[in-house]
């Protein structure tokens, strides 16, 4: 009768509404039938008695932009549950692209996130073929995309530290508004990172207006998030403020020692403008150390003209820039806080270290060191900061408009190296911090990573549990789920997730990786 019944499961439905015990159908990728009692004739029965059934994770900040055209066996986010995720953040997306800047846009933004496909005969300018390519693969879960402020602005303008000329921002405007119209779900800004750190408000409001008409979400890596916080919140909340644009504010933190304490005087500054009618959400992740490329202890005017003018300049070691370079690696924690994470293969043995360990090994000063690394590394080296307070981290998760996100990238476990924990346990270390420092019900804490992404998302039938909705669903032992991952060890598959439904089908059964590839590139919702 039914392809699947799971039975006798504690179901917690992504609304917020108390867990209860029940049965739940599937045929084909729907969810069929919930009940007590269900007709189990010729279907495959799975036990979940003890276990929650949820709706399956939606991680809303990930770049795995990549990972659908490069065909590889990207599990770790299947492991953690999760059976959708955003990419295309932080100012960063494989597209839009054209012949002229192509070449340009791959090589700059691959020093940033690991996005760019192994296979460069991919030709990828717009979503369209971002889809055809995609479909084309088997995919484990689903990903929905934003447009990368970044990307579209070196398409358009190129990677000067300039203003858009009024022709420049209407050719944006064009683009993105195909963009959204072809699927995807906003943009995304990435204002630590150039170019889209090039742009300013009246750029930023201009595009907005496209991303309001096409209802989608405005995303931003925010400009500062350490002693500038404030000012960059205010600079997007005037965004919001001009367009009416929906707000999601990437990745919510304090950075850096002197910040640490100021959760709630943040958190009062966004109630205070959704007060005024702004739409505000954001994402976190349940980490005290942040993650990204050993490029953001350069100053922005250093890559003024893209990577091959950053190198020129490190080549030069002119006074000011390596006084902001030291500036910026303190206001992150300090040399001894800054490990390097991979330097993908050029020097495994410095991988793992700190800038001031790998000092003494190159008997070097720490800003010689982080000049010399990039340099060797022709700027492709990822690091890792540790530069948050728990207090601060566990505060803001309270909220609940605040979903969860990894900040992170599908990856497979056979590396050798070791990424940020955040791409292997995000979510089973929200929920573990959940229930250990017992901070919220376990309905309030499916909702913050099922139903409210979705409801961000307008995403139509996915993150809760309904008859008719698509059966992307998630079982795991409450009681048992446990991030494994360590900044030492990070490829390493948490502890407590059992079954993975994704439209229907198991991905993951018993806590191992099926045959079945259900996964698609999902599309905003006209």
């Amino acid at each position: 009768m039914y392809d699947y019944v799971l039975k006798d499961g504690i179901v917690v439905d992504g609304t917020g509404k108390p867990p209860y015990k029940t049965s739940l159908a599937i045929k084909d990728d729907i969810i069929a039938e919930i009940a007590e009692q269900i007709d189990t004739t010729d279907s495959d029965v799975i036990d979940c008695s003890g276990k929650i059934i949820s709706p399956g994770f939606i991680d809303l900040h990930t770049h795995s932009d990549a990972v659908p055209l490069n065909s590889i066996n990207a599990v770790s986010m299947l492991h953690q549950g999760v059976t959708t995720q955003i990419a295309g953040n932080c100012g960063i997306s494989l597209f839009p692209s054209n012949e002229e800047r192509r070449e340009e846009i791959r090589s700059f933004f691959a020093r940033t996130v690991d996005i760019v496909p192994e296979d460069d005969s991919l030709i990828i300018n717009n979503m369209q073929d971002y889809i055809h390519y995609s479909n084309q693969s088997c995919l484990s879960i689903n990903t929905g995309m934003l447009i990368g402020h970044g990307t579209l602005r070196a398409s358009v303008v190129g990677f000067e530290d300039k203003k858009a000329t009024i022709d420049e921002l209407e050719k944006m405007k064009t683009i993105l508004d195909r963009e959204m119209k072809s699927g995807a779900f906003g943009m995304s800004l990435g204002l630590i990172y150039p170019p889209s750190s090039y742009g300013d408000v009246e750029e930023f409001s201009e595009l907005a207006t496209v991303i309001k008409d096409n209802e989608g979400i405005l995303t931003v890596h925010m400009r500062n998030e350490g002693e500038g916080i404030f000012d960059s919140l205010n600079e997007m909340i005037q965004v919001a403020e001009n367009t009416g644009v929906h707000l999601h504010i990437s990745h919510l933190k304090l950075m850096g020692k002197p910040q640490w304490g100021k959760s709630d005087e943040l958190l009062d500054h966004i109630e205070l403008a959704k007060e005024r009618g702004c739409i505000i959400t954001c994402d976190q992740y349940p980490y005290e150390a942040t993650a990204t490329g050993l490029t953001a202890l350069v100053p922005t005017w250093a890559l003024d003209g893209g990577i091959h003018k950053m190198l020129e300049r490190l080549e030069k070691k002119e006074l000011k820039l390596l006084q902001d370079i030291y500036n910026i690696m303190e206001k992150r924690g300090g040399p001894e806080r800054v490990i390097v994470s991979t330097t993908h293969g050029l020097f495994p043995e410095l991988e793992g270290k700190s800038i001031e360990e790998i000092s003494d090994i190159l008997g070097l000063s720490p800003v010689e060191s982080v000049i010399e690394l990039l340099l060797q590394c022709n700027g492709e080296v990822s690091a890792i900061y540790f530069s948050l307070h728990q207090d601060d981290i566990i505060n803001i998760m309270k909220s609940m408009y605040v979903a969860t996100g990894s900040d992170g990238e599908d990856f497979s476990y056979e590396i050798n190296y070791n990424p940020h924990p955040r791409y292997f346990g995000t979510f089973p270390r929200f929920l573990q911090i959940v229930r250990e420092k017992e901070i919220m019900s376990i309905e309030k804490a499916i909702y913050k990573i099922t139903g409210l992404p979705a409801k961000i998302l307008k995403l139509p039938d996915r993150g809760i549990i309904k008859q008719g909705y698509k059966a992307d669903l998630t079982i795991f032992d409450y009681n048992e789920i446990k991030d494994m991952a360590t900044f030492k060890k990070s490829p390493v598959k948490p502890k407590g997730i059992y079954h993975v439904f994704v439209a229907g089908l198991p991905a993951l059964y018993n806590g191992e990786q099926t045959i079945n590839r259900n996964g698609k590139i999902l599309l905003k919702s006209k």
